[in-house]
């Protein structure tokens, strides 16, 4: 299987452990030793002053949201637009920030779009293919607009997306209009 960096999983309407039901999951990292992702439609209640303490010096420099990237402990992440503080770019416009000094940056500079995420997602080798196989799991390509949209509709959309494809593919349509409902 190729490298699901840089892609999205959307988890299918059966799969049942609560931590991914409705998810979607920006890959960060894949290969064959294991994969590594942030769940990007899970808003927390808790907004990163609740803990800034633990994790920075000084008063919070923004008031923003966390999100709940999956159930694995980790340290604070960042998935931005922008290149300057990027550790690693997962797509195009779209990176990747552990290191603490980047995060702090990105902060202090108030970059936006930005989310800043506590937890993750991972996967030893071989078991997010397996999980795929098994139809838990859907891939489409990570854009901005998908990773900064309205995290309230995004599996929504994306299951819709991912039906319409499957439908297009097994019936050999060749064309589709961008609107096709004004026709």
């Amino acid at each position: 299987m190729d490298s699901l960096s840089g892609k999205l999983l959307v988890a299918s309407r059966a799969l049942a452990d609560p931590h991914f039901a409705q998810a979607v999951v920006l890959m960060v990292h894949h290969d064959e030793e294991g994969a590594y992702g942030v769940v990007v439609n899970r808003r927390s209640q808790a907004q990163l002053a609740d803990i800034w303490e633990q994790v920075g010096a000084g008063p919070c420099p923004v008031c923003l949201p966390l999100w709940i990237g999956g159930p694995v402990d980790g340290p604070l992440v960042a998935v931005h637009a922008t290149a300057a503080f990027g550790e690693r770019e997962i797509g195009p416009g779209l990176y990747f920030t552990a290191r603490k000094d980047l995060v702090a940056a990105l902060l202090q500079e108030a970059c936006e779009p930005l989310k800043i995420v506590i937890r993750s997602a991972g996967w030893s080798g071989g078991q997010l293919e397996q999980e795929i196989e098994e139809g838990a799991w859907e891939v489409i390509d990570a854009t901005r607009e998908r990773v900064f949209g309205d995290e309230t509709v995004l599996w929504q959309q994306l299951t819709r997306q991912l039906a319409d494809q499957l439908l297009v593919d097994s019936l050999r349509i060749r064309h589709v209009p961008r609107a096709p409902w004004h026709n």
